[in-house]
């Protein structure tokens, strides 16, 4: 038997934190499998608490999966049978920095993960997480993303609101709900690195617009519309990707004015607005809410894991989606929207979403210290940026002779809707290395790369 005595947090009730004494205890390596327990009289005593205390944390424990009690032996330690360690695919063990992927850089404390999940354990109805949500998602989840919207100054009704699996998922969905095959839409010609296969898919034919400093030109949707028939316009209005524009005020409410000249129906893609802490020009759904699908998610501020969407239709618009949500295997998985609504509720997303304004502001400022203001496109609060490089090199040379390197980037030309030659643009994201250091290594390579010449192809002859 162990002379084992919890660290009590005494914040929280304390058969749970001694369950989650244990629990942490166990990970830790600190109590093997196969250890005895103190009685449950003897522990008793030596925390000062009582004994129907203990017997409901041991209990607790058991639940968990972490005890087994015998009636005579006492409680020993057990860990689950046949369950091997997650096979987590390689990353930075092999040495490989991505700077590929607009993700939020790994701030989110194990503690808030364990508090999320102890808070799904101690649910009586649990196992429902476990059946199909609806279509629409959970109750409390719409109830969650009406609240979180609300941040982004989006006034809308649950009614309004579907639960999605990621905002690409629910993108998707919206094309499949509101397109048929071969229908045009319209998109800024540089945009979203999966877009264009997006599009392919849904069997929609994109018209990509041209841009200026302020983003999408509103005349050109006329001239567009002049050559095809033009139902939908997708628009990433704050942090566009990749070019880190958030567009203003009059040009929103220039494009939204062509809109209803048209009879556009617009699909709002804000996944990064909340990135941005600068006071922000009110969403297309405030300026339009009568033709604007609001697309946001989690996946940008808290964590890539949680494939959380959020999609806002306009009103009368709602039950054209749900049925697209079943049909396209959008819906989310309840479990972790039920993470998602408890750190949305105790407010631990704001905590979260904090250190990662703060780490994105970090890796930005050293990105632009190290490879200069004037070729390094991003605005603040961007968790990417938009490097030109000297003519000498194209993105596409530039991303292989990085790799070479153990670094991943994203060639300009995998952006554009339309590609008609090569481009001079990478796209470099903070998020993914696990410090700011390894992500600093990443910023000087790059640098000193763009100052070699690539090699000629050529062939050498006598």
């Amino acid at each position: 038997m162990t002379i084992w005595q919890p660290d009590l947090d005494r914040s929280k009730p304390l058969y749970l934190a001694i369950a989650d004494s244990l629990s942490q205890d166990i990970a830790a390596g600190v109590l093997q499998e196969g250890t005895r327990l103190p009685p449950q009289r003897d522990l008793a005593w030596k925390l000062g608490v009582t004994l129907g205390t203990i017997t409901r944390a041991y209990k607790e424990a058991e639940n968990r999966g972490l005890l087994s009690g015998e009636v005579g032996r006492g409680s020993y330690v057990k860990r689950p049978r046949g369950v091997t360690a997650l096979n987590v695919p390689a990353g930075e063990d092999d040495g490989i920095i991505d700077l590929s992927r607009a993700i939020p850089p790994p701030i989110v404390k194990p503690s808030e993960f364990d508090a999320a999940l102890q808070f799904v354990m101690r649910d009586p109805k649990k196992l429902s997480l476990l059946d199909y949500a609806p279509p629409e998602g959970f109750p409390l989840h719409r109830a969650m993303a009406v609240k979180w919207l609300k941040r982004s100054c989006i006034e809308a009704e649950e009614s309004q609101v579907v639960i999605s699996a990621g905002a690409h998922l629910g993108l998707i969905t919206v094309l499949e709900a509101l397109t048929n095959p071969g229908d045009h839409v319209a998109a800024e010609r540089i945009n979203y690195v999966m877009l264009r296969t997006t599009f392919r898919n849904a069997h929609v034919t994109p018209m990509p617009m041209p841009m200026d400093a302020d983003g999408l030109m509103p005349d050109a949707l006329e001239t567009a519309a002049k050559q095809h028939p033009l139902r939908l316009l997708y628009i990433v209005p704050t942090l566009q990707n990749p070019t880190t524009h958030t567009m203003s005020r009059k040009r929103r409410e220039e494009i939204v004015a062509m809109a209803r000249k048209l009879d556009l129906t617009i699909i709002e893609d804000d996944i990064f607005r909340l990135l941005d802490e600068r006071v922000q020009p009110p969403t297309f759904f405030e300026l339009a809410p009568e033709r604007t699908f609001h697309i946001t998610s989690l996946s940008k501020t808290l964590a890539p894991g949680l494939r959380i969407g959020f999609v806002v239709s306009p009103k009368g618009q709602e039950r054209l989606l749900r049925a697209h949500v079943r049909n396209m295997a959008a819906r989310t998985v309840g479990l972790t929207g039920e993470i998602a609504r408890y750190w949305i509720e105790t407010d631990a997303a704001s905590d979260i979403l904090s250190r990662t304004l703060q780490e994105n502001a970090i890796r930005r400022a050293q990105a632009i210290e190290i490879l200069g203001a004037t070729r390094f496109r991003c605005a603040p609060g961007a968790p990417f940026g938009w490097l030109e490089l000297p003519e000498h090199w194209s993105g596409a040379r530039f991303a292989q002779s990085l790799s070479a390197h153990k670094i991943k980037v994203t060639p300009g030309n995998a952006f554009d809707l339309a590609p008609s030659g090569p481009s001079h643009h990478i796209r470099i994201t903070f998020g993914a290395p696990s410090t700011g250091l390894r992500a600093r290594h990443g910023f000087e390579t790059i640098a000193e790369l763009m100052q070699e010449h690539e090699e000629d192809d050529y062939t050498p002859v006598a």
